[in-house]
């Protein structure tokens, strides 16, 4: 028998936690011509991609995701409900707290996928547009909806970066560059 004794502690294999992946979905500055977008754009456009991917990948409450993106109208921070802990969906902590996770650097890097495989080329870019504390740094693809070379350049991520501020605030990309991710959140 392989069960535990009634004086053994049982170890659980996951914690409670907001799940965090990386999209395995691509695409360019204009959101809604995303697979999974849907009818929508800008912001909503990444929520519809991430809770697509989520419901697909069974993880738990996919309606409640929603995309670490920032615009002319909203920081990323905000859109943050939970209070955290944050855990990749391998469970390894991204951060503690909602406060911990906009100190400026998370725990770990983001490089895990929705169905839990891993991303391994490095750097592994992702929109975003916003700082490491979570605020936004300007317009991005006239607010998700442009996927124009002339559009001005946005503030991408390194999803295998950890402990520094480059996992949402890398470098920059134009918005007609169509091989970038998404970071999603569960609220």
């Amino acid at each position: 028998c392989l069960e535990p004794g009634p004086s053994d502690v049982t170890t659980l294999g996951w914690s409670p936690g907001s799940l965090v992946f990386v999209s395995s979905a691509t695409g360019d500055g204009d959101l809604s011509s995303w697979p999974g977008a849907g009818a929508a754009t800008g912001l909503a456009a990444a929520d519809n991609v991430c809770r697509s991917l989520a419901a697909a990948a069974h993880l738990p409450a996919p309606q409640s995701f929603v995309a670490w993106l920032s615009d002319s109208q909203q920081d990323a921070a905000d859109r943050l409900t939970s209070n955290g802990p944050y855990r990749r969906v391998d469970g390894y902590a991204i951060a503690n707290s909602k406060a911990d996770l906009l100190d400026g650097s998370v725990g770990n890097s983001i490089h895990v996928f929705e169905d839990g495989s891993y991303e391994v080329e490095v750097p592994f870019t992702v929109w975003t547009e916003t700082a490491s504390d979570g605020t936004s740094l300007g317009t991005a693809c006239d607010d998700w909806t442009s996927n124009l070379a002339g559009a001005p350049a946005v503030r991408i991520g390194d999803s295998t970066s950890g402990r520094t501020g480059s996992w949402s605030n890398y470098t920059i990309k134009t918005c007609d560059q169509a091989a970038t991710r998404l970071y999603c959140f569960s609220n």
